[in-house]
C-alpha cells in the first residue's frame, strides 16, 4: 500500500519506505503547475489521476512539468488520457504537458500521444 506525505509543500507517494513520485504543484497566473518528480509506475497512477482531477477543481488550464520524470508506465498513460477525455468536454480547460524529459518523449513519440496530448517542447 502506498502512503501519501506531503514534506514542505511537496505530495510524495512512498512505497516500501521509498519516495517513488512526488508532485509540487504552483499557481502561475491562472493555470496550475505541477512538476512530477521520479518514477510514474502502475502503483502510483491512481494517486497522478487523482491529484490532477484535483487541480482541475480548483483552475481551468494545469501545465505537467516532466522535466524530472524518470519513467511513466502504461496505466499512468491511460490516466492522462482519462483526464483529457473528461476535459474536452470542458471548452474552458487545457491539459498542457511541457518539458519532457528525452526518455519520456521517447515513450510519447512512439505511443502517438504527441498527436494526442497538447505537448510544448
Amino acid at each position: 500500500m502506498n502512503t501519501r506525505r506531503m514534506n514542505e509543500g511537496t505530495l510524495e507517494i512512498v512505497k516500501d519506505d521509498k519516495v517513488v513520485m512526488s508532485l509540487s504543484e504552483k499557481m502561475d497566473g491562472e493555470a496550475m503547475v505541477i512538476k512530477v518528480y521520479g518514477e510514474l509506475i502502475n502503483e502510483v497512477s491512481h494517486e497522478f489521476e487523482d491529484e490532477l482531477m484535483a487541480a482541475f477543481s480548483v483552475c481551468d488550464t494545469v501545465r505537467l512539468d516532466f522535466s524530472e520524470t524518470k519513467y511513466i508506465a502504461s496505466i499512468a498513460m491511460r490516466a492522462l488520457l482519462n483526464v483529457q477525455q473528461i476535459i474536452d468536454e470542458n471548452d474552458n480547460a487545457a491539459l498542457i504537458i511541457t518539458a519532457l524529459s528525452p526518455k519520456i518523449k521517447e515513450v510519447f513519440e512512439e505511443s502517438g500521444f504527441m498527436d494526442i496530448l497538447c505537448v510544448e517542447e
